[in-house]
């Protein structure tokens, strides 16, 4: 058994695969491998010519929109990924960045900076000091507010149970095939459109796959109809964003603040000007990142690629 990987993903995987075969990550030797596992690399037709011997390709997570499926399946290549046992980590997120957001944590590390590089001879008083710092810094509590959740799968519940009992938030959430009844069952109320969400939120997470109908969701149009006041966090997919809009939005006064762990290029690049913003919070795809999500999501990669190369049905497989 050969095994492209060339991402990080947990040591115990990594044990488990070599244990049974060969880890190769040489771009060169490509065309060897039985199995790769994918966090964010593209498997199209052109990638699969080059593993003519490719039988399991395993993702690293739960978004699938990096893998041709209809490709794959023409092929006989089983693919296999890794619902939900990440989004405990990426709810968490979620709510870190509403509150980095609200409470302008990162912002106040660049006031203290500032303070200390305009006034570096120590002239003001400390009370002073922490006068203008409060000034600047004023934020906003989640108690008592309304968290807007768009999708409604196993990161947007846990988002909704964290904020119910942790803040006293109400939650409204809106999903195509969401019932009263499952809204319910985490004290939701289910919302008829994703614009209704929108209207009555003061937090709007984003927690559902991209799809070329949910590409662009959140457009100049649908920012408009926000309160002046929200919050808008994504830790789904960059692309979801129209991020020229988001940006108007934040400039202009029409929204609050944003966060996002996701961007439409991918790894956020320097130039981004959404990255000079204040009221803006950015991280690097890192809502998965922990080592007790990475445990979870390696070892069903690599328990995979061993069931369909020794013949026995995954637990994961995508349909």
């Amino acid at each position: 058994m050969k095994v492209f990987v060339c991402e990080t993903i947990h040591a115990k995987a990594i044990e488990l695969l070599k244990a049974n075969g060969e880890i190769i990550s040489d771009w060169n030797r490509i065309g060897e491998v039985d199995a790769l596992i994918t966090r964010a690399i593209k498997v199209g037709a052109k990638e699969m010519d080059a593993m003519p011997n490719l039988k399991v390709v395993a993702v690293h997570g739960t978004g699938t929109d990096d893998v041709d499926l209809v490709e794959a399946k023409k092929r006989g290549i089983k693919v296999v990924y890794a619902p939900h046992l990440n989004a405990n980590a990426v709810a968490e997120l979620s709510v870190g960045l509403m509150l980095a957001v609200c409470r302008k944590i990162v912002e106040a590390r660049n006031v203290i900076d500032g303070f200390g590089t305009a006034d570096a001879s120590g002239s003001k008083a400390d009370s002073v000091r922490q006068a203008e710092a409060q000034a600047l810094l004023r934020g906003s509590e989640l108690r008592g507010k309304v968290c807007g959740l768009i999708g409604f799968g196993a990161i947007a519940t846990k988002v909704a149970d964290i904020v119910r009992f942790g803040f006293g938030m109400d939650v409204v959430a809106y999903s195509p095939s969401l019932t009263e009844a499952r809204a319910a069952e985490h004290g939701s109320k289910r919302m008829e459109t994703v614009e209704d969400v929108l209207k009555v939120s003061d937090v709007v997470c984003l927690c559902l796959p991209l799809t070329e109908k949910s590409r662009g969701l959140i457009s100049a149009e649908r920012l408009a109809l926000m309160k002046e006041s929200a919050i808008l966090v994504n830790t789904s997919r960059g692309a979801l964003v129209d991020e020229a809009a988001l940006y108007e939005a934040l400039t202009s006064g029409k929204l609050a603040g944003a966060a996002s762990d996701v961007f439409c290029e991918g790894f956020p690049k320097p130039g981004n000007p959404l990255l000079e913003l204040s009221n803006f919070v950015a991280t690097p795809h890192m809502g998965a990142n922990t080592d007790d999500a990475l445990y979870a999501v390696g070892m069903a990669c690599a328990e995979q690629i061993l069931d369909v190369l020794e013949g026995r049905e995954p637990k994961y497989p995508v349909e």
